[in-house]
């Protein structure tokens, strides 16, 4: 199927989150136009208003979109009208959840958001291509441990089920299955049911980089910039945070990679693992420690890596298909350290 060129309408789920106003603003940058959902008029305003004190040009071209409720079809049909293809990117994920309430915060969420967006596709006859945001948790098996040697590529899944993530003891198991039950979720709609559009799954490490969605403070940070923050709060004496999750992608690195999945040419479903290289606290520590004269990151061990006591992702196939060079820690990991120290000062 042909390309979703410059030009054409896109619409963005979750467009005030982390991910989602990067990825507004690599297509607004790109010629495209955007309609994003937020789920109410204050999140609206507060998104153009981050996007365009972040310099984002084009914002004539976004329109944003009140969606009070993601996983109602008709209100989604109604939104992509006229659209051409769509990058689903709304999550629910809280760390407040608790043993008992994970099937009510998390895998009910995941679940009907991602059936619910698959079926409004399907009714939206203009709908060309569905990109769904899922997550290296899907494809990652915790309970084989770190697997030194191991490579993981984009054909390995997670064992996780619906039941292990309603039984779950703690938040992080429940929130790994709930991705991987999302996106089996589409993989078994385009299985069942005639669909005129190409589904596109990206399964990104964890995403690190500078934040241009709305963020008033420190203590609304996304799960994954949270443990930068660990690290550069945890004070010169202290102790080097454990390191969680080790491969990652810059925010940036995968916005473009959602662009040019709208781009490339292909006929197939696909499925597509989004990891720049492994990391680890240490390695965090360093370069702050390194690149700023102003700072309270631990001093640990310099130069001690984790990279050879743990699995490592192979992501040629996203190279070679979407055209991305993923940019290195230092490149991430600088601003946004600059941008929590200010606005630790605000």
């Amino acid at each position: 199927m042909a390309p979703i060129d410059p030009g054409s309408l896109v619409l963005i789920t979750g467009g005030n989150g982390f991910i989602g106003a990067h990825c507004i603003a690599n297509l607004l940058q790109s010629n495209y136009h955007v309609r994003a959902t937020v789920r109410s008029r204050q999140k609206a305003k507060l998104t153009r208003e981050a996007l365009n004190a972040a310099g984002v040009q084009s914002l004539s071209n976004l329109e944003l979109s009140v969606l009070p409720d993601p996983t109602h079809v008709d209100s989604l049909v109604k939104a992509l009208d006229g659209c051409q293809a769509i990058l689903h990117l709304a999550s629910s994920f809280s760390y407040d959840a608790s043993p008992g309430e994970f099937e009510e915060s998390l895998m009910l969420p995941a679940l009907r958001g991602t059936q619910a967006i698959c079926k409004a596709a399907q009714k939206q006859s203009s709908i060309r291509r569905l990109i769904v945001m899922s997550s290296f948790a899907s494809v990652y098996n915790a309970d084989m441990g770190l697997q030194p040697g191991r490579i993981y590529t984009e054909k390995d899944w997670s064992p996780l089920t619906y039941e292990d993530g309603v039984n779950a003891a703690a938040v992080p198991i429940a929130y790994r299955a709930s991705k991987v039950v999302a996106e089996r979720a589409a993989w078994d709609f385009v299985r069942d049911n005639p669909v005129q559009y190409q589904l596109i799954t990206l399964c990104p490490g964890m995403v690190f980089g500078k934040m241009i969605h709305p963020i008033s403070s420190l203590s609304q940070l996304n799960a994954s910039n949270q443990i930068i923050w660990q690290v550069l709060n945890a004070g010169r004496d202290g102790a080097i945070p454990p390191t969680k999750a080790p491969v990652w992608v810059d925010v940036e690195d995968l916005a473009e990679v959602s662009r040019n999945a709208l781009l490339f040419d292909t006929s197939e479903h696909e499925r597509f693992l989004v990891t720049s290289s492994a990391y680890d606290s240490q390695e965090i520590s360093d370069i702050i420690r390194n690149e700023l004269p102003i700072h309270r990151a631990p001093i640990g061990e310099p130069g001690k890596r984790l990279a050879d006591t743990h699995y490592s992702c192979d992501s040629s196939k996203t190279k070679r298909l979407l055209g991305v060079e993923f940019r290195g820690l230092r490149d991430s990991i600088v601003p946004l350290a600059q941008q929590l120290y200010a606005m630790e000062e605000q």
